[in-house]
């Protein structure tokens, strides 16, 4: 997610340089409309809050979901509680005994819940209402907020930036035990604790446990987030967005569009060879943690095929990491893979309309003066730099 007060600030930076640019003494300046300009800042903004929306509900909550979600669902139904087919032949004979060979239960076996993206939202709604598709959101919020503050001290001190991408990872590290309850609230049945009263005690001997997992998810993250920026921001327009004599226009716009679409392209390539892996066994070694009297939304084994021992009889009480992605067999990794793509295209979507969209309103509402906007653009990310 987008932190709201980054964005704010560009926000204003933005139009504080669109009116600095109007009240300008150059006649031949082209003068940008300030409606035009909240029209154009406004689309954004709401693409933003759609993406990110998007980016909560099916990039984590549900592939979370699915990633702790067995491979197949039993359901034992009480025939008393099947409507008979008219024509069915009686469950009894005529002096009211059973028949001999009834069996109490049916057997009714279904495919996972999460096999559908909107079956699983359907779910959530059925069992914790409308909302709980944004389930977690709260200590999600907390956690990002609490990882941009450690890595923002860590940092602060250095100007190169390969310490911002050591300052968050320490931070994963060091929040690890709230990251773990977000994969709690999200994964378990409603319940009346707060999320801070359900972060897993005793807090240093379950951090331990949980730190192996999240130190490779972090580095793998970084790895994902880091690389395609350096790629894309090393060739081409974006290349020279730092040089203070370049001014860019509208055929640099598309430029810059079609460069992003490959940033995006290998972020996702990175993130199903790399990510995925880290992601499932850690999440896998925080489900195995959690507590016995929180139940799972989504139908779950705890033991793993036997492969965890409880604490009172010996065992750590988790399951290892190689353990965690070895029991998250073919069926599963292929049901993951497949609503992958189906985010990715939902995404992609989004970001191909949101493409367009800004494209038709720099046309419509700037015309030639979109090329003042791009300088204005260009001033604040080299003054952010």
């Amino acid at each position: 997610m987008i932190p709201a007060h980054s964005f704010a600030k560009r926000g204003i930076e933005v139009a504080q340089a669109i009116s600095m640019k109007r009240q300008s003494d150059e006649p031949d300046a082209h003068q940008i409309p300030p409606f035009a300009a909240l029209i154009f800042l406004l689309t954004c903004v709401a693409f933003f809050i759609l993406l990110a929306a998007i980016s909560y509900t099916y990039g984590h909550l549900i592939t979370t979901l699915c990633m702790v979600e067995s491979s197949s669902s039993n359901a034992y139904v009480p025939i008393g509680s099947v409507e008979p087919a008219d024509d069915a032949p009686p469950a009894y004979t005529e002096d009211g005994a059973p028949k001999p060979n009834d069996t109490e239960v049916n057997l009714v076996r279904t495919q996972p819940i999460t096999a559908s993206l909107r079956a699983t939202v359907m779910h959530l709604t059925a069992r914790a209402g409308f909302w709980s598709r944004f389930r977690g959101l709260s200590v999600y919020i907390v956690w990002n907020f609490a990882r941009s503050f450690v890595v923002g001290m860590l940092s602060a001190a250095s100007s190169n930036p390969f310490s911002m991408i050591f300052a968050a990872i320490v931070a994963e590290v060091a929040l690890a035990n709230i990251h773990m309850t977000w994969i709690h609230v999200i994964i378990s049945e409603p319940s009346t604790k707060r999320w801070y009263q359900r972060i897993p005690t005793p807090f240093f001997k379950t951090w331990k446990k949980i730190v192996p997992a999240v130190s490779i998810w972090a580095v793998t993250s970084q790895v994902v987030t880091i690389l395609p920026m350096l790629v894309a921001g090393n060739f081409g327009v974006m290349r020279r967005m730092h040089d203070p004599n370049y001014e860019p226009g509208m055929k640099e716009a598309y430029a810059t569009a079609g460069q992003l679409f490959f940033a995006m392209f290998l972020t996702i390539a990175l993130f199903i060879l790399l990510q995925i892996p880290a992601t499932v066994a850690m999440v896998r070694v925080a489900a195995s943690m959690l507590p016995e009297e929180d139940e799972t939304i989504v139908p779950f084994d705890r033991t793993f095929g036997g492969l965890t021992t409880p604490e009172i009889i010996g065992g750590q009480g988790k399951i290892g990491i190689v353990e965690a992605w070895r029991s998250f067999n073919g069926e599963c990794r292929r049901r993951l893979l497949r609503t992958v793509v189906k985010v990715a295209a939902i995404v992609m979507a989004t970001w191909i309309l949101f493409t367009t969209v800004v494209m038709i309103e720099a046309h419509l509402l700037f015309g030639p003066a979109f090329g003042e906007m791009m300088k204005s653009m260009h001033g604040i990310a080299n003054r952010g730099s």
